[in-house]
């Protein structure tokens, strides 16, 4: 969830909560208002009734004043000592002028003549008006409401994504930002502090990161052209002394191992110069490489090499993976993993490789799966991994796609490592 989405959801939960104490208050206000009209009204109404009766004066009808009516009976002592309070209530009175039921307000008291005689008097009012004009309220209450909380809302939003931009547009740079590539200025507001502040640490901090890297990346390029010299004049001497007349089998033997180790460790250098090369961009070409080529090549290539191991093979393509690549970095690839399916199938295995226009998929059975999060890591290797691997084969792999845009993933399934190249 964006942030902006984050903060504009949490103003309308408050917003929302807000406005509708605030539309409930009011209603019920402007309700208990109109009803303490209503019980004045009723208040006038039953003195002008008690004086007129208390003044000997005849009685109007009982709805004969804007509908309101009354009822006036003679009360027993004990019923007035009992009952001797003002009450109001609602209820429903008939309109006799009108021939019709209609809500009504009701007041009753109780009162006493010059004569200690005890009288109750109730008198109604309609409400059929409060109604009217309560529900009229409540409907522009609603909709008020609605269009302040769609106002609110909606200018909360326009304010909180002008005022997060910067912070985008930082999104953006970050997204644009890789390894080796110097990365332009970075956009911020000068006016926020935060944005200010936050410029000048990322920027700090990509800068730290690209002078690591780039001394990493001089380390291991001086250490493995250093390490060229002693490593072939090792070597060399090697054979000068297996090719000496009185070298015993024991020498000859323990010499041999040395010169395997050596090769181990050339290999190594190679490969660590390679990721070098490739991680400074130094393979520039690129040309149209049709990858079934390269791994038909590749199949024909290591089923001569492990052809005691009896390996079956299979090229499943329904069509060409074609993609513009370096030539010599697209041979590394695809036999890179070839090679670690040949090596890492048994005896009378399979491997299959499976392709088509978007890229190509290179199988074989295993004895389990293997750690997806850290196979392609550098000096990473199974202890199952054959002697004499560097492990590196796999992480050049995935720096040869990553360079240039490829996404090499792995998957486990039916038994099977499924080692699969394809285009982002």
């Amino acid at each position: 969830m964006k942030l902006a989405t984050k903060i504009i959801l949490g103003l309308s939960v408050l917003v929302f909560i807000a406005l509708g104490v605030w539309g409930t208050v009011f209603y019920y206000s402007f309700l208990a208002e109109l009803t303490h009209e209503l019980d004045e009204t009723l208040d006038d109404y039953s003195e002008d009734i008690i004086l007129w009766s208390l003044a000997g004066e005849p009685l109007p009808y009982s709805d004969a004043v804007a509908y309101n009516t009354f009822e006036l009976k003679e009360v027993t002592p004990e019923y007035a000592a009992a009952n001797n309070r003002i009450t109001y209530w609602e209820s429903v009175t008939y309109i006799q002028s009108q021939d019709e039921d209609v809500p009504a307000r009701n007041r009753r008291c109780i009162f006493m003549d010059a004569r200690d005689r005890y009288y109750e008097l109730t008198v109604s009012v309609p409400t059929v008006e409060r109604d009217a004009v309560s529900e009229h309220i409540l409907k522009w209450t609603v909709i008020l409401y609605v269009l302040l909380l769609l106002a609110i809302v909606g200018i909360a939003l326009t304010v909180v994504s002008r005022n997060l931009r910067p912070l985008d547009a930082m999104l953006r740079w970050f997204d644009d930002y890789s390894h080796g590539h110097k990365p332009g200025p970075l956009p911020y507001d000068r006016h926020v502090v935060e944005f200010r502040r936050l410029s000048e640490v990322a920027q700090e901090a990509v800068r730290r990161l690209e002078a690591r890297n780039e001394e990493q990346k001089a380390f291991i390029g001086n250490v493995s052209h250093e390490l060229q010299t002693p490593l072939a004049v090792c070597s060399g001497r090697i054979e000068m002394m297996l090719a000496d007349p009185d070298i015993t089998e024991a020498q000859a033997v323990e010499l041999m191992k040395l010169a395997r180790s050596l090769r181990d460790v050339s290999r190594l250098n190679r490969t660590l110069l390679m990721l070098h090369r490739i991680e400074n961009d130094r393979f520039p070409e690129s040309e149209r490489v049709d990858f079934l080529t390269l791994v038909e090549e590749g199949i024909g290539i290591y089923s001569e090499i492990y052809a005691s191991r009896e390996i079956r093979t299979s090229i499943s393509a329904e069509d060409h993976f074609m993609f513009d690549i370096n030539p010599q970095l697209a041979g590394m690839l695809t036999n890179n993993l070839l090679k670690n399916a040949f090596v890492h199938s048994d005896k009378g295995g399979a491997v299959s490789v499976c392709m088509d226009s978007g890229g190509f998929t290179v199988s074989n059975a295993g004895a389990g799966a293997l750690d997806g999060e850290r196979i392609f890591t550098r000096f990473y290797r199974q202890s199952s991994d054959t002697e004499g691997s560097t492990g590196l084969g796999l992480a050049l792999a995935d720096s040869i796609c990553r360079n240039y845009g490829l996404a090499l993933s792995y998957a486990w399934s039916d038994g099977q490592h499924h080692f699969s190249v394809r285009k982002s």
